[in-house]
């Protein structure tokens, strides 16, 4: 029968038993503490109250492209979107935003002319896939549309 008390404390079993699993309990917190640090969220927002009066802003804008009977037709091909506006009488530049459900950096934002026939087109370097807000404004900011719409998509209608 052997005799454990004749070898020295770090030769034995539970002593590292007992030291590993505190141990790996504040490598993990470590982990964890830089992992939060390096992936800061992107939805925080430090002024709600502000966030809250753009909003109102922004619902006052949808409402008059609605009373005005303003739409968008929207094609996506490849890389490209096409966007047919109806309800606008002068075809001047719009602004494009695309904004990733959860990716900040993935969001994109383009001022378009039409082209000869009426059309406006974007085109871009990389397949949009995903969730997206799309969101179309006149140069001078007087309407809005706006729609949450998942990609690709042939077809769909801002309204």
């Amino acid at each position: 029968m052997k005799n454990n008390n004749n070898k020295a404390w770090f030769k034995q079993f539970w002593p590292w038993f007992l030291i590993i699993l505190p141990l790996s309990a504040v490598i993990a917190g470590i982990s964890t503490v830089i992992i939060a640090v390096n992936n800061k969220p992107d939805m925080v927002v430090d002024d709600y109250y502000k966030k809250g009066k753009a909003i109102n802003h922004d619902l006052t804008l949808i409402k008059k492209a609605r009373a005005n009977n303003i739409s968008a037709s929207i094609t996506q091909s490849a890389n490209e979107l096409i966007i047919n506006l109806s309800g606008v009488q002068d075809k001047s530049s719009i602004q494009l935003f695309l904004y990733h459900s959860t990716q900040s950096e993935r969001d994109l934002s383009q001022l378009l002319t039409a082209d000869g026939s009426g059309h406006y087109r974007y085109q871009t370097d990389q397949l949009l896939t995903g969730k997206w807000q799309i969101r179309i404004e006149p140069f001078d900011k007087s309407w809005r549309l706006q729609k949450w719409i998942s990609l690709p998509a042939e077809n769909f209608t801002l309204e």
